[in-house]
C-alpha cells in the first residue's frame, strides 16, 4: 500500500512539473524548448522506471506461463506414501502401501520389485522375497523385460542367499528357453558359464 502512495506522490510531482513547464512557457518562443526538454526527460525516465518495475515483469510472467505451464493438474503419485513409510523405516507399512498399488495397477512392476527388495534387504527375509517374486511372475503375463527381471532376481536370491544352486540354475535355464535370442538369454548363458554349469 505504501509503495502505491509513494508512486502516486511521485506521479503528481512529475505531472505537476511537466504541466507547469508547458503552461508557463510560450509556444512561440524558441527558447521554451530549453525548459521543456528536461521536464519531458524527467517524465520519460519515470515512465521507464514504472515500465521496468511493473509492466515488464507482468509480461515476462505471462510469457513464461504460456510457454512452460501446461495447465494440467499434476496427478498424485500413488507410490509417494510407500516411499515416505520406507524413508521413516516403517517397512511393513511401506509393503502394505505397495501391495495396495499392486491391487490398483497389477501391471506396474515397480511395487513388486520394491516389496521384494524391502523383504530381502531391510527385513532380511529372502523367503518372503522369493514368494513375492514368484507371485509376481504367476499373477499374469508380463512383458519380456519384466518377466526376465523377476526371474533373474529369483535366481540371484536362490544362489546367493539360499545357497540353492540347483534352483538358481534351473531358473536361468528357463530364461534361456523362454527368451531365446534376447539379451536376457545371453545374460543367463553368461551367468551359467561363470558358474561352470554350461
Amino acid at each position: 500500500m505504501t509503495k502505491w502512495i509513494v508512486h502516486g506522490i511521485i506521479f503528481l510531482i512529475v505531472a505537476g512539473v511537466v504541466t507547469a513547464t508547458f503552461v508557463n512557457t510560450d509556444p512561440q518562443d524558441d527558447t521554451s524548448a530549453v525548459y521543456q526538454l528536461p521536464a519531458l526527460m524527467l517524465a520519460g525516465v519515470y515512465a521507464g522506471i514504472l515500465f521496468i518495475m511493473y509492466v515488464l515483469p507482468a509480461i515476462t510472467d505471462r510469457a513464461t506461463h504460456m510457454v512452460l505451464d501446461s495447465n494440467e493438474m499434476v496427478e498424485a503419485d500413488p507410490l509417494h506414501d510407500a516411499r515416505a513409510a520406507y524413508a521413516r523405516g516403517d517397512y511393513e507399512d511401506a509393503i502394505e502401501v505397495y501391495r495396495s498399488v499392486m491391487d490398483d495397477d497389477p501391471y506396474n512392476r515397480l511395487p513388486w520389485v520394491e516389496v521384494a527388495k524391502i523383504q530381502h534387504d531391510n527385513l532380511e527375509d529372502p523367503d518372503a522375497a522369493i514368494l513375492t517374486l514368484r507371485a509376481a511372475l504367476e499373477s499374469h503375463e508380463w512383458p519380456v523385460n519384466d518377466a526376465a527381471y523377476f526371474m533373474s532376481r529369483l535366481s540371484e536370491i536362490y544362489i546367493e542367499d539360499k545357497e540353492d544352486t540347483a534352483s538358481g540354475i534351473s531358473i536361468l535355464q528357463q530364461m534361456i528357453e523362454l527368451f531365446p535370442e534376447t539379451r536376457h538369454s545371453a545374460n543367463a548363458t553368461h551367468k551359467l558359464r561363470e558358474m561352470g554349469a554350461m
